[in-house]
């Protein structure tokens, strides 16, 4: 392409190369200068190309103003799916005994009677014509041992000790469909209850909304890192005043296949709400919560706090299944909010239930302050399965704890035993799946809950894989909408260990856990995990 000469114009050959200045004894003599008509010529030349362009340029603009270019079309984001990897999982331990402030042990109670009774079940699903992945589970310190084949999957249990690391590699073109749950069952002492957790992805940040370190409570949050660096983890913590300064929850460094346990209550003094997100930087993390409750020596429940959906104006909490209450209850069920901006959120709440949507009374506009985390008591609701509807002008999350009182006994014939259950707020999932651990040996019935949030109803498939590893007959659920239905996993084929769900447009699902203690009824939840390749694919902004 021709280049502009220092005049302006355009030129084929490249011009005379500068050169020093020629004075009158620098050398030969110089050609003669150009007359001052050449001169003026080339200044001629000069500005009537400057016009020219100048005109050109005015053409162009008036131009515009008749032939408008086409409005831009907006391009849809394509989601494309990312080569299969590895799926790597963590499992949390079972609960440990923690104290603090205004907690007292049983000093009657032997230390074999508060020993909790374990379980982590594992399995990797095929999926098409695609056999069940190989995995391998491997606690933290210890040896890898790999999933064994089970009918149509690969299974493995074992009696938890800790937390641990499970990876699955791709099963054919695709991510493994992977498993996992980690059960804890105690019927005395100051850990009585059930206590269920998900094995979930590690993460960079994770939101944890669920747990207490007023007297006579305790709330420990259990990290793990199951990368090869360490990972180094900032906690911001909002609680019923707002959110709160604390130093000590800064800069915590989780070294690479190892756990770090942090009590909060050394950090969080003495506050009944709290809600956390974990943001790590030089790798991911698994992050829960413990909650641990006591009564004086009588036992106020315990269980794990599972990640929540990220906020958002509109959430939904599976696995609300009610009992009997009473408005007077000394511990009721409820729905816990919280607001992590800057600005006032007006929040809505609404019960999804098996006749369709109703208001929680006195819920229908929330004024919440910014940064503060705030419960709504679900005593006098009528006994049944529901979900909880969130919807806000300002993004929030959320989780709703279950409460089951059992019969005073001979330690405190004033004061009643409590379990817990923290079930967190989900988006709406397409596929998923939901693991049934331990059903008939650590728990006596498992009710599968699916809610859908939308205007219209959906159908959802079921599938079920028993303990044994064979996969059982698709079951179609039709959900209405704004409801939740309720189905016994034993209705689904007997011996269930998982169920794969599958639906058009998204639903909320959850598995609620349920035994039977000497002196009450114990209870935890488990949400539905992700498919793992689901997961892998990633939408691409076109721009």
């Amino acid at each position: 392409m021709s280049k502009p000469s220092k005049s302006g114009e355009m030129s084929g050959e490249p011009g005379p190369k500068a050169g020093p200045k020629a004075g009158p004894k620098a050398g030969p003599k110089a050609g003669p200068e150009p007359g001052r008509g050449r001169v003026a010529l080339r200044r001629l030349g000069t500005t009537t190309s400057a016009v020219l362009l100048l005109a050109a340029a005015a053409g162009a603009v008036v131009a515009g103003q008749y032939y408008a270019p086409a409005d831009a079309a907006a391009v849809p984001a394509p989601l494309v799916d990312v080569p299969a990897g590895p799926v790597t999982m963590v499992c949390a331990g079972p609960p440990t005994q923690t104290g603090g402030p205004g907690m007292a042990a049983d000093p009657a109670l032997a230390q074999a009677d508060g020993t909790p009774t374990t379980r982590t079940e594992l399995l990797t699903l095929p999926r098409g014509d695609a056999p069940a992945a190989n995995a391998a589970y491997t606690p933290l310190g210890g040896a890898a041992q790999p999933l064994q084949p089970a009918g149509d999957s690969r299974a493995l249990r074992v009696d938890a000790t800790g937390g641990a690391v499970v990876q699955a590699q791709p099963a054919g073109e695709t991510s493994a469909l992977v498993a996992g749950a980690t059960l804890a069952r105690t019927t005395g002492g100051d850990l009585r209850g059930l206590s269920a957790a998900a094995c979930q992805t590690p993460a960079t940040t994770t939101w944890l909304v669920g747990g207490a370190t007023e007297p006579g409570a305790s709330a420990q949050l259990v990290l793990i890192n199951p990368g090869r660096t360490p990972a180094t983890v900032n906690v911001t913590a909002w609680t019923s005043l707002g959110v709160a300064e604390a130093p000590l929850l800064s800069g915590i460094v989780v070294a690479p296949g190892a756990q770090t346990a942090v009590l909060l209550e050394a950090a969080l003094t003495g506050d009944p709400r709290l809600a956390l997100r974990v943001d790590a930087a030089g790798g991911e993390v698994a992050a829960t919560v413990q909650d641990l409750r006591l009564d004086g020596f009588v036992p106020a429940g315990v269980d794990v706090v599972a990640p929540a959906a990220a906020p958002a104006l509109n959430l939904t909490v599976p696995g609300v299944l009610l009992g009997e209450t009473e408005l007077d209850d000394p511990a009721t069920s409820a729905v816990r909010l919280v607001n992590p901006g800057e600005e006032v959120a007006t929040v809505k709440v609404r019960l999804l239930g098996p006749d369709g949507a109703t208001d929680l009374p006195g819920a229908e506009a929330v004024k919440l302050d910014p940064g503060a985390v705030l419960d709504l008591s679900l005593a006098g609701i009528a006994p049944g399965a529901y979900a909880v509807a969130i919807a806000a002008d300002r993004p929030v999350t959320g989780a709703v704890v279950l409460a089951r009182t059992g019969t005073p006994g001979e330690l405190d014939p004033d004061v009643a035993p409590v379990d817990r259950a923290w079930t967190p707020a989900a988006e709406p999932r397409t596929t998923g799946i939901l693991t049934v651990p331990a059903l008939g040996e650590l728990v006596e019935a498992a009710t599968v809950t699916l809610s859908n949030p939308a205007e219209v109803p959906v159908d959802v498939e079921l599938v079920p894989t028993t303990r044994s590893g064979s996969r059982g007959d698709p079951v179609t659920v039709t959900v209405p909408a704004r409801a939740t239905v309720a189905t016994p996993a034993a209705d689904l084929g007997g011996d269930v260990a998982a169920v794969q769900l599958g639906a058009a447009d998204g639903v909320v699902a959850a598995v609620v856990l349920t035994a039977q203690a000497p002196d009450g009824e114990l209870v935890s939840v488990l949400p539905a995990v992700a498919d793992p390749h689901a997961e892998r694919s990633v939408r691409v902004d076109v721009r």
